[in-house]
């Protein structure tokens, strides 16, 4: 904010926040700004001198009622909706090959469970490794590159709960896949998700 006395220090002009005083010469300043400030009606108003107007607690609450018309209003509201929702993910690659197979959540999502399998030349679940699984750039596995069979991750196996980071809306959710033989990989990752 910038202040301007004139030499009997009799008026001011203001401005930033504050807007600026009546007089002609400083709506001339303004250049056809008083209506986006508002300062017409605000001064107009308080019908104050320039020295009271320096002072005033009325222009204050004035120009702060002014502003909170204009300030946008935003609310924070809390997710209300917890699903269980699956997750899909399949790709193939040549034998020798590791290829990322992302998917990306349109909500809150955090992975709980997988099941996967793969077809190829050998036994369903042998014929890919998981190297890899990633909510954004988050690795979810201990060690990275740790070439898990595929078939730990079958849908009869007990223990295949994986308890993932939870993925923001539009961040990728990554498998790693390593292709012993060509194949296809297919994955599905149970979880929740809040709207």
């Amino acid at each position: 904010m910038a202040r301007y006395f004139d030499d009997d220090d009799d008026d001011i002009r203001v401005s930033g926040l504050y807007g600026q005083s009546r007089d002609q010469e400083s709506m001339n300043l303004l250049a056809g700004h008083e209506e986006i400030l508002g300062m017409e009606e605000i001064l107009g108003a308080l019908g104050l001198s320039s020295k009271a107007l320096k002072q005033s607690p009325e222009l204050r609450s004035a120009l702060a009622r002014k502003l909170a018309q204009r300030a946008p209003v935003i609310q924070r509201v809390a997710p209300t909706k917890k699903r269980r929702w699956p997750l899909g993910f399949s790709g193939s690659g040549a034998a020798g090959t590791t290829v990322n197979i992302s998917t990306r959540p349109q909500c809150l999502f955090r992975g709980e469970k997988i099941i996967a399998t793969d077809s190829g030349a050998n036994a369903a679940g042998t014929n890919t490794r998981i190297t890899g699984i990633f909510v954004g750039n988050k690795p979810q596995l201990p060690s990275f590159q740790a070439n898990i069979l595929t078939s730990t991750f079958a849908s009869g196996s007990l223990d295949n709960e994986l308890l993932m980071d939870t993925a923001d809306p539009a961040i990728d959710i990554t498998f790693q896949v390593s292709f012993v033989v060509a194949a296809t990989f297919e994955a599905t990752v149970f979880g929740h998700s809040v709207q």
